[in-house]
């Protein structure tokens, strides 16, 4: 089995995520705070909070829940083990020979694609990201982003890999091939499977965010929809749920809000619906005080966007269907055996980590408690590398001695300094021992640890908005969104009415009859009426709003930047949206 090490030096070697990954990452994460500013000053504090007490209320909201899906017809299914999950979703398909699934975390923890395939069901991938990096065979490289170390060349070449004729490698092209594909998919199959970000214990309903339209069309187009998802997942209301939307798409893609979120009551007429909770160690991991507050962690990304190793090695050196920092904590508590006991040890300690999770789950502290770990149980470091450590240990375990051996260790330097750093281009190698006639202050590294805040004051000093009905106007615009105070009708329209509007992110507020997917993602463009007088300031402001039942947020078209981070609108649904604006001003 390959460690870390040598899976990134081949990564870096043959594959150089690096050329694609970095400049993405880089504007990504100041887009990121750019957008994180935008929101409520409090907004990670808010999200950090409902997924703690989530965490510290598990099973409490577990038992919630279940009453509530047994309200609603809801199936409810825990399962203990990986293995055990992937049987109870087959066992729940039955005689199931079409089955479209959308992107999951969960399902590629348990290996759902390819327990399914083995049993002989046809599964597709209908993530544009997912399905090209299906046909690639190697697993995601990014937990929102699954081709992220693809460029636009390889995607051409892999999709013509499968008998498709391309023009060219136009990121257009590619997506909406890949649409053409997952849409004709979706007219004849028997059953859709889906994630959750999270499932609200107090009302049943389970929020999904999505800004392909895939998630859309397997929830509401075969008779069976089946969500599987950890059991942490669970949020206590749906304050909590909002809470987590507020940060989890500015996090992860520097969107306001994804295209389409969805908080999925009843089953439809003649539907079935079920969610399968993965237990799979995280039982284990609550009971540690260490490491319990990883269960937290919401799934953006963010960790390994602003990750400096990362970025040099890619997603696919970690061996793990989870990836960068949160993957490195996460893999080796999820599975104990060893086989990821050394991704504690990819990681500089920077801290970058930590700062940039938007729930402050102390990432870099658990790196360091996992390394120990590693050692303690003998999965990583030779007898010869425990010697040294011990010497090192004699060496610097006290004052007098760490002068002593600094002392000595300078003496050595200056007499054998030409041997050991020869003069010339390589003296300043940073891989060489130090060169003992720098000075060296350690007042230095006052400054060089002083706090660093991810978003500036200066930045998120934004008051609510005075007139919300103009902050809107102008999110949406941002969007590609027409607003306007008319709009004439056109054939394949598909009007509606919204419930409510939020200023902060242009986005609209469907419930009831007005949230049914089928209709909107059928329409070619899609009108929605907004009454100025019911437009709220922030996500977490809907709550009065959301009713009972089925609610849709919908921001912007549909949309998708799987390919080298470039925008296509118009995947399933409309390309087209325009928001009617009346009430008074």
């Amino acid at each position: 089995m390959r460690t870390y090490h040598e899976r990134a030096s081949r990564e870096m070697r043959l594959e150089r995520p690096s050329a694609t990954v970095t400049p993405i990452m880089r504007k990504l994460v100041n887009d990121a705070h750019a957008m994180l500013a935008r929101g409520p000053l409090d907004a990670r504090q808010r999200a950090a909070n409902a997924r703690a007490y989530a965490i510290d209320h598990l099973d409490e909201l577990h038992e919630q829940l279940r009453a509530q899906f047994e309200r609603r017809g809801i199936g409810y299914h825990r399962c203990a083990t990986a293995a055990g999950a992937a049987a109870k979703v087959a066992e729940l398909l039955g005689d199931a020979k079409r089955v479209a699934k959308s992107k999951t975390m969960v399902g590629e923890e348990v290996g759902l694609t390819h327990a399914l395939r083995a049993r002989g069901m046809e599964v597709l991938e209908t993530d544009i990201g997912e399905y090209i990096v299906d046909i690639e065979g190697r697993g995601p490289s990014h937990i929102t982003a699954p081709a992220l170390h693809l460029n636009r060349t390889r995607i051409k070449e892999m999709l013509e890999r499968t008998g498709i004729e391309l023009e060219d490698d136009d990121p257009v092209r590619l997506s909406r091939v890949v649409r053409d594909a997952v849409g004709a998919f979706f007219q004849d199959c028997d059953a859709g499977i889906t994630g959750a970000n999270a499932v609200v214990a107090s009302s049943g309903r389970i929020t999904i965010v999505e800004n392909e339209g895939n998630v859309s069309l397997g929830a509401s187009h075969p008779k069976l929809h089946i969500a599987i998802t950890g059991i942490e997942k669970v949020v206590a209301d749906e304050a909590g749920a909002l809470a987590i939307l507020e940060v989890l798409a500015p996090s992860a893609t520097a969107q306001p809000l994804t295209s389409f979120t969805h908080f999925l009551a009843d089953p439809l007429p003649g539907q079935q619906r079920h969610v399968v909770f993965v237990d799979n160690g995280r039982s284990r991991i609550l009971r540690d005080p260490r490491y319990r507050e990883v269960l937290k962690c919401i799934r953006c990304g963010a960790c390994m966007n602003g990750c400096p190793v990362y970025r040099a090695a890619g997603g696919l050196s970690y061996g793990s269907p989870y990836m960068g920092p949160i993957g490195a904590v996460v893999s080796p508590l999820l599975w104990p055996d060893g086989r990821y006991a050394d991704l504690p040890f990819a990681s500089s300690l920077c801290g970058q980590c930590t700062e940039e999770c938007p729930v402050g789950i102390p990432i870099h502290r658990m790196l360091l408690d996992l390394r120990a770990d590693a050692v303690k149980d003998h999965h990583v470091a030779d007898a010869k590398e425990r010697l040294a450590w011990k010497g090192f240990a004699a060496a610097f375990g006290g004052a007098t001695r760490a002068r002593a051996a600094t002392a000595l260790t300078r003496i050595g330097l200056r007499s054998f300094g030409r041997a050991i750093r020869p003069p010339g281009p390589l003296r300043d190698d940073p891989r060489l021992l130090p060169d003992p006639s720098l000075d060296h202050n350690p007042e230095l590294l006052t400054s060089a640890a002083a706090r660093r805040d991810v978003i500036p004051e200066a930045a998120i000093a934004e008051p609510p908005p005075a007139d919300r009905a103009a902050l809107f106007t102008q999110r949406a615009a941002q969007l590609g969104v027409t607003v306007a105070s008319s709009a004439e009708p056109r054939d394949g329209d598909s009007r509606l009415r919204a419930t409510a509007a939020i200023a902060s992110t242009g986005s609209v507020l469907l419930t009831g009859e007005a949230a049914s997917r089928r209709p909107i993602l059928a329409a070619s463009r899609v009108v929605v009426e907004v009454d100025r007088t019911t437009i709220v300031a922030f996500p977490h402001n809907l709550q009065d709003y959301l009713g009972d039942g089925d609610a849709l947020i919908l921001t912007g078209a549909s949309r998708t930047a799987d390919v080298e981070k470039i925008l296509v609108r118009g995947i399933h649904g409309a390309e087209e949206m325009v928001v009617v604006l009346g009430g008074e001003g």
